[in-house]
């Protein structure tokens, strides 16, 4: 048995401790340096695979009214009302966007109708407030009154948003108002030719007369 003296006892301990100490510190390093290798390797693959990239799912809207190419259309989720009027190819030179959200967040399923400008039997634009900031948006369930077509002011290109109105019921529906005088109430519009029972259904809820 070796006898050593306090001071010997010490410096023994004191050792030790720094040689843990110091072995502590290499086995960390290495640890560290095999996760960075690891995250670097894992972000690399992602990089250089885009297949393997998470994407956001898509939406799918429906734009119409005074836009170039009315349709369906695949936008990203951070979309715009702005983008979706951009991909339908901006809008026409008779679009009032005036009356739009431009801003507001599309979503997915939503029915996006561009207002057109209206003019009085002058010719002269009518600026009306008659819609919301939301004015023209609408989602797969039924428009708000506040963004309903008034079908006794609508001229035949606004009325044509609707559907099945195409520009030859949107005329009858301009000359029966001409010969008729105003529509009374909604169910007055099935006096006009053409517009039955099933095609009233399909706009009623999209439609008003004041």
């Amino acid at each position: 048995m070796f006898n050593f003296s306090n001071q010997e006892k010490i410096t023994i301990i004191l050792l030790l401790v720094l040689i843990i100490i110091g072995v502590g510190i290499v086995l960390n390093k290495s640890i560290n340096r095999e996760d960075n290798f690891i995250v670097n390797s894992a972000s690399d693959i992602t990089e250089n695979n885009p297949a393997m990239q998470i994407e956001a799912p898509s939406v799918i809207i429906h734009i119409a009214g005074a836009v170039k190419n009315p349709g369906v259309y695949q936008l990203k989720p951070t979309d715009r009302i702005v983008d979706a009027v951009k991909i339908a190819g901006g809008a026409t030179e008779e679009a009032n966007l005036d009356l739009i959200n431009l801003a507001a967040l599309i979503k997915d399923g939503q029915k996006i109708i561009v207002p057109y400008k209206i003019y009085n039997d002058a010719g002269k634009e009518i600026n009306t407030n008659r819609y919301n900031n939301e004015a023209s948006v609408y989602s797969s369930s039924a428009a708000s009154t506040s963004s309903k077509i008034n079908i006794n002011t609508a001229n035949a290109t606004i009325l044509q948003t609707l559907s099945g109105i195409g520009p030859v019921l949107s005329e009858r529906i301009i000359e029966y108002r001409n010969q008729n005088g105003l529509f009374g109430v909604i169910d007055d519009i099935k006096d006009v030719s053409g517009i039955g029972e099933k095609k009233f259904e399909g706009i009623k809820d999209l439609i008003c007369v004041q």
